[in-house]
């Protein structure tokens, strides 16, 4: 199993990678980075039969360089398929969005919030998306969660809001909650949080760096 010290060299590089996925995502005219995949492993591009330093001649020469030996071990094992001690994109943009326990909200400040998202979903599953991971219920039920639990906690929050505002069973709130599309269109929610709160951070206004309309 790998020591703390390895895990957290591990998660650190694929969050750098998840960032230049996303950038990748956004930006389609920047060049997709050559370093492998970290979150499909099964396309790295070498035979099942090739050895170490076979499999690491498909390796950018700059980005090895930069890898100590350890980093190195942990790049044949990650190329080999070995995600141990590797977080997922959804679990590296939890950690980022939410760095900080939140206080629980009250049975009033939960139904305010609810009216909010009932608001928002008026503009599509997008808008919901986006204030219910900006709001005070997903920043307490999402901070430094089992990640195993994550489809419960969902299924707990914005599922008890379609429940509450559709009526819907909890059956339907699960179906609708436990599919890939859901999960992508919340990765997009988060990382739509993240862009705004590091804009927050560096001080920058959308609104006053819009170029004027003639």
């Amino acid at each position: 199993m790998a020591s703390p010290s390895k895990e957290q060299k591990r998660a650190k590089r694929a969050k750098a990678k998840a960032k230049e996925l996303r950038i990748a995502r956004n930006n389609p005219h920047t060049p997709a980075p050559i370093v492998p995949d970290y979150f499909m492993p099964d396309f790295a591009p070498f035979e099942e039969d090739e050895d170490d330093a076979e499999q690491l001649q498909y390796m950018d020469e700059e980005f090895l360089a930069d890898l100590d030996e350890e980093e190195v071990e942990d790049m044949k094992a990650l190329l080999s398929g070995d995600l141990d001690g590797i977080s997922t994109e959804d679990q590296m943009l939890l950690d980022e969005v939410y760095e900080q326990p939140a206080q629980e909200p009250s049975a009033e400040q939960r139904m305010a919030h609810f009216q909010e998202l009932k608001q928002a979903e008026r503009e599509g599953r997008d808008a919901l998306l986006l204030a219910f991971v900006k709001g005070p219920v997903a920043a307490h039920a999402l901070f430094d969660i089992n990640f195993a639990d994550y489809a419960e906690i969902l299924l707990g929050t914005i599922g008890a809001y379609w429940m509450w505002s559709e009526g819907i069973d909890e059956q339907t709130a699960r179906d609708r909650i436990v599919n890939d599309e859901f999960y992508e269109a919340m990765r997009d929610a988060l990382g739509q949080a993240e862009e705004d709160a590091i804009e927050r951070m560096l001080g920058i206004d959308k609104k006053s760096d819009a170029s004027p309309q003639d």
